[in-house]
């Protein structure tokens, strides 16, 4: 009977979709953050923007062509009255992580710097190895 009504069947599966990852979403701490990478002849130059956070809260690898950022923070806000009890106790803690394929990347060259919340990776390309033809002798 579903057969009938395929379009029926498709928006139910639509609205399970919206509703989970609403759901998902509002309880998960994981939030995206904004990249632009730039390709340049010789590098890659990779741009986040990490605002509130300190070079501390980030961790940066690059394994298997895969450029890795992430980053934790954690706040505590403390208001007490003049006798030490509490008229305001907060807590936070929001994580990122974004991964991005980067081929042909000189490892040991990668550089990274963070100012004013933006954290700025340059990797360098690879020296390109010129393929070498092998003529093969048929016998």
């Amino acid at each position: 009977m579903n057969d009938l009504f395929p379009s029926r069947r498709s928006l139910m599966n639509l609205n399970r979709g919206f509703f989970n990852d609403t759901f998902d979403n509002f309880f998960s701490n994981s939030e995206d953050f904004s990249v632009d990478i730039k390709e340049k002849e010789d590098a890659y130059t990779l741009e986040a923007d990490l605002p509130g956070l300190t070079k501390e809260d980030i961790q940066l690898d690059y394994t298997n062509n895969v450029l890795s950022i992430s980053a934790h923070q954690e706040t505590n806000k403390e208001e007490k009255d003049d006798e030490g009890n509490y008229i305001r106790r907060e807590r936070s803690s929001r994580s990122y992580s974004r991964q991005f394929l980067i081929k042909n990347v000189d490892e040991d060259a990668i550089k990274a710097s963070f100012e004013n919340g933006v954290l700025t990776v340059d990797l360098p390309k690879k020296e390109e190895d010129t393929p070498e033809t092998k003529k093969i002798e048929i016998q």
